[in-house]
């Protein structure tokens, strides 16, 4: 159940194939986690951005969605934002903009890049520890499951970016969409 000082957020990480998603409860309760592809090709999934993220939205009612702010995207992640962002619009849910800053700000001393972060989301959320992937040889790919730590990353960030003020000084500028 949640507590009057908590909220319910879904936190997604939008890649031009899939999106990696975490449902949080509080800043340290996390309900469910996961990965939605579209692949394209002999093994295309039949279903559109849109019908998952609203199933997203109408499974785990959050009060508050969290994407990260991107500057430069390809026009499948913009058509996907996009789609995201009607979605949200249509269940009345706002969406929080954070940038990489922020995100890289919440781990203060893990913060060296996404596998230091996914190492220090584990420690504070040991639930995803099984799912945490090998650091990424330069000759390889990145594993599809890190999405879920970027997702998680966005999640923990915007709870450390809502602490009481007098705890972390200024606040970072955070940007909400639909107003």
């Amino acid at each position: 159940m949640l507590q009057p000082n908590e909220k319910r957020i879904l936190a997604i990480d939008l890649r031009s194939r899939s999106f990696g998603f975490a449902v949080f409860e509080g800043p340290t309760r996390l309900l469910d986690w996961g990965v939605k592809s579209f692949r394209q090709g002999v093994n295309t999934v039949k279903i559109p951005a849109s019908p998952k993220f609203a199933e997203l939205m109408d499974q785990f009612s959050p009060s508050t969605i969290v994407v990260r702010k991107e500057f430069v995207e390809s026009r499948k992640k913009a058509g996907m934002r996009q789609a995201l962002f009607m979605q949200a619009k249509e269940h009345r849910i706002p969406v929080r903009l954070l940038s990489r800053r922020v995100v890289k700000d919440a781990f203060v001393d893990s913060n060296r890049n996404k596998y230091t972060i996914a190492a220090a989301i584990v420690k504070q959320l040991p639930e995803l520890a099984p799912k945490l992937p090998a650091v990424r040889k330069i000759w390889k790919s990145e594993d599809y499951r890190m999405s879920v730590f970027d997702a998680a990353a966005l999640g923990v960030a915007y709870f450390s970016v809502r602490k009481p003020a007098e705890s972390r000084g200024p606040t970072p500028p955070v940007r909400t969409f639909p107003e």
